[in-house]
């Protein structure tokens, strides 16, 4: 569920390299160039792939450190959203000397406050989201976040009144279903004094917290606040926001081997970064419909490599929880995806 990005219509595409220099001359944005199905779904794949293996390498950062906390997982969270915004700096490098110099002034109208709730939004989601993994397994936490697509719907009817169809409470209904198996579900290959119930609830947080965040992103972008400064923005403030969590949640812990910077590290740049950047490109060319439907993906490969590589097995609750939920979710995507489209160019369920 996302708002496609500009296709070049098929009528063009023998002409594109020659619009493009036309362009280029008049002074408009050159029309582009469309590649090959290929690379295409190979981007899509390796967007899936990424985004699949955030929670692999939230696991393994907390083995680096011997295990999960909230602390920890704060931590990352805060580490890993601070990155980006470094990364994504350059991004406030345009201002024209007629937009001023104060951040007030080079950002559309209506878009600050947004914008600065959008990050705090996003440090909740990240904040809750990576201490979730610490207390449930990686199947139930990656299952129970991919339900952006259904707190986006029950968000856009509590405040903008568009009440869902037939179809798409139906699929709610499922995914809620589904849901509650998976919280009711037992995981073996957790660590002692975990706790799956509050891990799944912070899961679900996560989910909610990311589906504001979504549509806030949804109305500063309609004002015209580009992509990459609405990013460095909210990881900026996201960043912030949870900050102070850190100080009071892990007091006194470190220094941490360099095995767990290298998981943030690559939490940033593999699964946010090229991740979802590659999901956004994608949506270009392809249907958003498929590529949300796409990233439903996600627990499945996630779960199979917490299988492979940390042993750890869902019980049969969790997995049956698992594939209602999914189907849930899917039916919810397919029924929203003609009337209701999320924030432009974002994929949903996505963390």
């Amino acid at each position: 569920m996302v708002v496609p990005g500009g296709r070049v219509p098929a009528g063009h595409r023998p002409r594109a390299e020659e619009g493009a220099v036309r362009s280029a001359r008049m002074g408009s944005p050159p029309i582009a160039v469309r590649p090959s199905p290929g690379v295409v779904y190979g981007v899509l794949a390796l967007g899936i792939a990424t985004v699949s293996a955030s929670a692999l390498i939230i696991r393994e950062g907390y083995d680096a450190v011997g295990g999960g906390s909230t602390g920890r997982g704060l931590l990352m969270a805060f580490s890993r959203m601070a990155l980006a915004a470094v990364l994504t700096l350059p991004a406030w490098r345009r201002p024209r000397a007629a937009e001023g110099s104060t951040l007030a002034r080079r950002l559309p109208e209506g878009t600050r406050g947004r914008a600065v709730a959008g990050g705090v939004l996003l440090g909740l989601h990240f904040g809750t989201w990576l201490p979730s993994l610490a207390f449930t397994s990686i199947a139930a936490s990656t299952t129970i976040v991919t339900t952006v697509p259904v707190w986006v719907v029950l968000l856009v009817w509590a405040t903008q009144g568009q009440r869902p169809s037939a179809l798409t409470g139906l699929g709610i209904a499922v995914a809620i279903g589904g849901g509650a198996l998976v919280a009711l579900g037992d995981v073996d290959g957790l660590d002692a004094g975990s706790n799956p119930l509050l891990g799944n609830l912070l899961a679900l947080a996560a989910a909610i917290t990311y589906s504001a965040h979504l549509l806030l992103g949804q109305a500063v972008q309609a004002r015209g606040l580009g992509l990459w400064r609405w990013t460095t923005i909210v990881a900026t403030v996201g960043a912030l926001a949870v900050a102070p969590l850190v100080v009071v949640t892990a007091p006194g812990e470190g220094p941490f081997p360099l095995r767990f910077w290298v998981a943030v590290i690559a939490l940033c740049v593999v699964s946010q970064i090229v991740g979802h950047s590659s999901l956004t490109w994608s949506t270009r060319w392809i249907s958003p419909t498929l590529v949300s439907v796409a990233i439903l993906l996600e627990p499945v490969l996630a779960s199979a490599g917490a299988a492979a590589l940390y042993d750890e097995v869902p019980g049969g609750l969790v997995l049956l929880g698992a594939a209602i939920l999914v189907v849930g979710v899917a039916v919810t995507t397919l029924a929203e995806q003609p009337s209701n489209p999320t924030p432009a160019e974002e994929p949903v369920g996505a963390p």
